[in-house]
């Protein structure tokens, strides 16, 4: 089963990309899952079903990707896509590259707004842990970033690129600790949708 055939939502529609999301633990969601009691706190977030609408910020990040992504030189994504192992793990990759060889490899942008940014802070590594183990086709995730100024403009000698490899110690520390994380997560979600179709009935 390639990738292709595990896409849940093209997110054409980003309401429709949302409703994919309602049932699943995705990246960001795994970027918080940081020790047993985040999980809780994580399913309460789930829970209340408040679609995340953005700030300034954001709108910054969704007008730098497609250009930091072109700099990369890696195609965007706007796809919904779950793991092999458990179809309730998924992530959206900013960016998915095939090469010729056969290699594939994922693309995670960031708009980083005054400040230097030397790498990955410990969230957003297991951001990309979560993106690796759900990509399994991926051997690397090319982590972008331009640092914004207060102008609006990029910092001199930005954008900037780390490529992390699937093999990286760092990104196997953390998905021997995350994915089992992951799994109550959504061991629990699973709970409380059945319970909350149950009071809906």
């Amino acid at each position: 089963m390639s990738w292709r055939d595990r896409i849940i939502d093209a997110g054409d529609s980003r309401e429709s990309w949302l409703r994919a999301r309602y049932d699943i633990v995705g990246a960001s969601d795994a970027k918080a899952l940081a020790r047993e009691s985040s999980v809780e706190s994580v399913l309460k977030s789930k829970l209340a079903d408040r679609a995340w609408l953005g700030n300034a910020y954001t709108a910054s990040g969704q007008r730098w990707e497609p250009m930091l992504l072109a700099w990369a030189g890696i195609p965007g994504n706007t796809a919904l896509i779950h793991s092999e192992r458990e179809p309730g793990h998924a992530c959206t990759p900013d960016g998915i590259l095939e090469l010729p060889n056969g290699r594939v490899g994922l693309a995670e942008v960031k708009a980083k707004h005054g400040i230097i940014v030397t790498g990955p802070t410990l969230a957003e590594w297991r951001q990309v842990a979560f993106q690796l183990y759900c990509f399994p086709e991926a051997d690397w995730v090319e982590w972008v970033w331009g640092e914004i100024l207060r102008n609006g403009e990029l910092r001199q000698g930005n954008p900037k690129s780390i490529r992390i490899e699937r093999d990286h110690p760092k990104i196997v520390q953390i998905q021997l600790k995350l994915i089992p994380l992951a799994d109550d997560l959504l061991f629990a979600l699973r709970a409380a949708r059945a319970f909350e179709r149950e009071l809906s009935a």
